[in-house]
């Protein structure tokens, strides 16, 4: 399960705007929605209610490529986040 040591790790230099959908997206699996909102806020500095709506978004009227969604998975199993295998 990504945890915020995770992210540090795997985007020490702050989360790039095009891997924030697809962030949550992969992020939606290991988490519930107000659990994946205070995490991801707190790594981006942001608020949780606005994580929280833009991760429901992204599951539906704003989803992101499947490419964009694979691409950051793979680089956050780079990164040491290990995801359940049943959900991959």
């Amino acid at each position: 399960m990504p945890s915020l040591q995770v992210l540090r790790r795997a985007y020490p230099d702050g989360l790039p705007e095009e891997d924030y959908l697809p962030l949550l997206v992969v992020m939606s699996e290991d988490f519930s929605e107000r659990g994946l909102a205070r995490l991801v806020a707190e790594f981006i500095d942001g608020e949780v209610v606005v994580v929280e709506n833009d991760a429901a978004a992204a599951m539906s009227t704003r989803r992101p490529l499947p490419a964009d969604v694979e691409r950051v998975r793979a680089h956050l199993i780079a990164s040491g986040y290990e995801p359940d295998e049943e959900d991959v």
